[in-house]
């Protein structure tokens, strides 16, 4: 056991000391801690990337949700104007035929085959 101050404050001063140079070998000279570095610098490297695609994709499709509803804007306003033109003419005693059926079967993507 430590009977003086002194000696305890050297204990504890020698105890840091030797904590300290622990810590600086393996953050400077330990590959452990060299490679455990790099992994990090890595991973951040990684997730920035991955955070520059999300926002990317975000974007793209706030672009093309806003072209959606564009276009559904233009659907409702074109249904629209062919009710007033069928009430106009059927008004004056034109007569108007039924719509035609729509069947999306018959529209298939990629052209005809």
């Amino acid at each position: 056991m430590i009977d003086n101050v002194d000696g305890g404050l050297y204990a504890l001063g020698g105890g840091g000391f030797a904590w300290l140079a622990q810590m600086v070998w393996n953050k400077v000279f330990s590959t452990e801690g060299k490679a455990n570095d790099a992994l990090v610098a890595q991973l951040s490297e990684r997730i920035a990337a991955q955070e520059a695609r999300l926002t990317s994709l975000e974007t793209g499709l706030d672009t093309e949700r806003e072209a959606r509803r564009r276009a559904e804007d233009k659907v409702h306003q074109l249904q629209l104007d062919n009710v007033i033109l069928r009430a106009e003419l059927k008004r004056h005693g034109i007569d108007v035929p039924a719509p035609i059926a729509f069947d999306p079967a018959d529209y298939k993507v990629g052209g005809t085959e």
